[in-house]
């Protein structure tokens, strides 16, 4: 679960326009952005190609990665500002790493996205989701769990760049699809994935076994 009092909109007033103001980000525009390990089974290699294809077409929309990167050693990882240059998407596009201001970078974003190839259940979407933001996410188990397909977000065929550019077009092209999908996501994160409520389920199930314990 996730700290509801760390990541919640109404603590963090004007966080938005400071954030906007410290990345170069203009308050007119649309920022579809990625929380994620810099390897490539989270889909970051199909995140720059979305942008790119989105970058041709829609003047407004920017994109913000924000990456945990991995070792030398790992054989997955990506370098973001290499795939930026690959991609001719350096000039619309942000990548941070090793960030500690989340709530922050949330709030500065339109659209979260995950296109993951592989998923326990995806922490990022759990935090965007309780900071309000609609979500783009591949439709595998994990982001399937999180993310109500239609409510509070939008799932796509995995790996089907494609697909994830559309979508992520249609909630460009609608901002009242946006604020309702943002809110009825928090709502879903409130009542499911906050830690009192993820620490009560684990309590629950030791004193379930402890009093089936008892009786046996």
């Amino acid at each position: 679960g996730v700290d509801e009092r760390r990541f919640d909109p109404a603590q963090h007033h004007g966080a938005r326009e400071a954030k906007r103001a410290e990345l170069g980000l203009g308050m007119g525009e649309l920022v579809v952005g990625m929380v994620t390990r810099l390897v490539r089974e989270k889909g970051c290699v199909d995140f720059f190609k979305m942008a790119a294809r989105i970058a041709e077409r829609r003047p407004e929309a920017r994109f913000l990665m924000v990456g945990i990167p991995e070792g030398a050693d790992q054989s997955d990882g990506i370098d973001p500002a290499k795939l930026m240059r690959e991609y001719g998407i350096s000039h619309r596009c942000i990548a941070l790493e090793n960030c500690t201001d989340m709530p922050e970078l949330y709030a500065a974003m339109d659209i979260l996205t995950l296109p993951s190839y592989r998923e326990g259940i995806p922490r990022s979407l759990i935090e965007g989701g309780a900071m309000g933001l609609p979500v783009v996410a591949s439709d595998i188990r994990g982001c399937r769990e999180v993310v109500a397909d239609g409510e509070t977000g939008l799932l796509f065929t995995l790996k089907d760049v494609e697909a994830f550019a559309a979508t992520i077009e249609r909630l460009l092209d609608d901002d009242d699809l946006r604020r309702g999908m943002g809110a009825q996501g928090r709502r879903r994160v409130m009542a499911r994935y906050t830690e009192a409520r993820t620490t009560e389920r684990v309590a629950c199930c030791y004193r379930q076994c402890l009093e089936e314990g008892r009786r046996s």
